[in-house]
This record gives C-alpha cells, structure tokens and sequence, in this order.
C-alpha cells in the first residue's frame, strides 16, 4: 500500500455540493483520516493533468474513490448522495449495477494507473468507432 500524506481537517468535511442533512460527520471524518474514503477536497470545473473527473458530478479532484465492483472513480459527495446512511435497502452500483455497492480509497493514481487507464480509454474509443462505421455501411 501507498503511504498517503495526512488529511488537512477542513477536507474531513463536506464542501456544501449537495445537503447532507444526515451523515454523521464524525464517522466520515474518521473514513476519510483512515484512508477509507477520499478527502472531500472542494471539485474544480477544468480539467488538469494532475486531477481525476468525477464522472457523477463532473468536477476534478485531486483522487477518487474507486467501486470494490469495477473500479470506476466516483468523489466522496458523490458516494455519500448514493449511499444514504438511513436506507436499509441496498445500493446499486452506478456503472455496473451491481448490489451492495461499496468503494475503497486507493490514493492518487500512479503515473502507471493513468497511462494504463489512457490505452483502455483509447481502444474503447477505437472500438466504438468501428462499431458506428459498421453500422454506418
């Protein structure tokens, strides 16, 4: 495992995206000071080499949490509007829709995570277009 530096105190909270009216701020200051869930860094509205988009919500942060299921990146904000403390029923994962969705925190990606992520990015693109071309003629 990745060492990760500590969590500056005002991003154990959240940055007001969406009303929390019911999370208990004392856990999920505890997740994000374990490392169990990303810091709730405020999102920015560019794009940067050295920022992961949020693809619920659309803003760039520093990391993401990644689903146990498909490993697909999703912000802390995002995560708790999902995953509602007061629910007893179960969650759907967003991508992949599979049950009990849950995330992990695995840090910033790695300059090898980011290249790995880009070539997969790049062959969908490649597959997707040869599909509309098929379909096309």
């Amino acid at each position: 495992r990745r060492r990760r530096p500590p969590v500056d105190e005002r991003y154990t909270a959240p940055q007001g995206l969406y009303p929390h009216p019911d999370i208990d701020l004392k856990k999920l200051r505890r997740l994000i000071l374990e490392a169990k869930l990303a810091p709730c860094h405020p999102g920015a509205d560019d794009p940067r080499p050295d920022l992961d988009e949020c693809p619920i919500c659309f803003l760039f942060y520093p990391s993401l949490n990644r689903s146990k299921c498909c490993a697909k990146g999703i912000c802390t904000e995002c995560f708790l509007q999902m995953k509602s403390p007061t629910s007893c029923r179960p969650t759907q994962c967003p991508y992949c829709k599979m049950l009990n969705y849950a995330v992990e925190y695995r840090g910033v990606k790695t300059k090898e995570e980011k290249g790995v992520e880009q070539i997969v990015s790049a062959r969908s693109k490649t597959v997707v277009q040869w599909c509309l071309l098929s379909f096309l003629c």
